[in-house]
């Protein structure tokens, strides 16, 4: 079942990632979002999205009524077709980066549906772009105070901690592993968001100061087996 609809906020502080934060948590799978100012001081959203699973109509309607701070005042129903039109459009970075922010360390499906919405010859880079912006920010937000710390210090007692939040992790010597990496694809020839786990691990590196630039290279994926994933970092 694919909808579109429009809600319209009580206060502009109530904005486009409150609405597609609840709507992913609830299993949506969205193809495209806007946000325009309204008349009455608030917003405009703007949703375009497929149901997942065993939803219905009137499940829609209560999932789409029960976010805070916002008006349903159009839905439009129509059924979906099983394959995805090829020239969908992918969604907005800025737009996923702040339901990233709202919901993590919940992220997985997150990056997934922004996966599955690109291109496939555009996934490994938009993947590792949005990785390199999450990993540096986690840095900022939750390692930046104090001394920052050289590098095999950087990545057993902050690096490590942080991937903890998706997966068991094995640390060697410049070497990562997750174990049941969750950004794996179910098949050995769909694993692009692994793409998002280098990027974070550059990322979260590059924005320490007394790390520098750092250089990661997925070395074995476990896409379709064990979902184990190794990294190795230069």
């Amino acid at each position: 079942m694919k909808f579109s609809c429009a809600l319209e906020t009580s206060s502009e502080r109530i904005r486009l990632v409150n609405v597609i934060s609840p709507l992913i948590k609830a299993g949506y799978q969205l193809v495209s979002q806007k946000q325009e100012p309204s008349e009455n001081g608030g917003n405009i959203i703007y949703v375009v999205a497929r149901s997942q699973g065993s939803k219905t109509q009137a499940d829609l309607v209560d999932d789409l009524s029960s976010i805070a701070g916002c008006t349903l005042f159009n839905l439009e129903i129509s059924e979906d077709e099983e394959t995805v039109a090829p020239n969908k459009k992918a969604l907005d970075e800025k737009a996923i980066l702040a339901a990233i922010g709202a919901q993590y360390p919940n992220i997985v499906d997150v990056v997934k549906q922004y996966e599955e919405s690109l291109a496939s010859d555009k996934r490994a880079a938009a993947l590792h772009e949005l990785g390199r912006k999450v990993g540096g920010g986690i840095y900022q937000r939750d390692y930046a105070l104090g001394s920052p710390l050289k590098r095999s210090a950087a990545i057993s007692r902050e690096l490590v901690p942080a991937l903890k939040d998706f997966s068991k992790v094995k640390a060697g010597e410049n070497v990562i592993t997750l174990i049941r990496c969750p950004f794996c694809g179910p098949s050995d020839t769909n694993h692009s968001g692994c793409h998002f786990v280098v990027g974070y691990i550059e990322g979260f590196l590059t924005a320490n100061p007394a790390v520098g630039r750092a250089s990661v290279e997925e070395t074995s994926c476990g896409s379709g087996s064990t979902n184990i994933c190794e990294f190795s970092i230069r």
